[in-house]
């Protein structure tokens, strides 16, 4: 898979606060992070959310295969679904067991899978015989 990338100004999880570093460090908005990343159903449903209505952030994010995708599955859902940024998602993620971390990391690969069969598809086709 190729690396796409966006100037940081056209993300949307930069537009939407997701690096927002003046949001008061509430411990409201941690354990409302928590919520969802320990939540395996709700935390898909908002992935997909995210993956489907910020593509360029999906993109920038899930075709950088060396990058950690599982984390910014967890921060992106949580800014786009909460309104928290990826510092206060690191602190909820510290507050999570080891199985609810498990269980997260087993939504976000699933997420990726569906990113990269989807990523695949866009570009099936397009051989060598499409070039002349």
């Amino acid at each position: 898979m190729n690396k796409i990338s966006y100037p940081y100004h056209l993300w949307e999880d930069f537009i939407n606060g997701m690096f927002n570093l003046s949001h008061p460090s509430t411990d409201s908005a941690i354990e409302q992070a928590k919520g969802l990343l320990s939540d395996p159903e709700t935390f898909f449903k908002v992935g997909i959310n995210v993956m489907d209505d910020w593509p360029i952030s999906s993109d920038e994010n899930l075709s950088n295969v060396s990058a950690n995708r599982r984390a910014w599955i967890g921060q992106a859902s949580c800014c786009y679904w909460l309104g928290v940024p990826e510092t206060l998602t690191r602190k909820a993620w510290g507050r999570l067991s080891h199985n609810e971390k498990a269980l997260a990391n087993n939504v976000a690969d699933k997420i990726i899978k569906i990113y990269e069969t989807r990523n695949r598809n866009i570009h099936q086709g397009l051989g060598i015989e499409m070039l002349f």
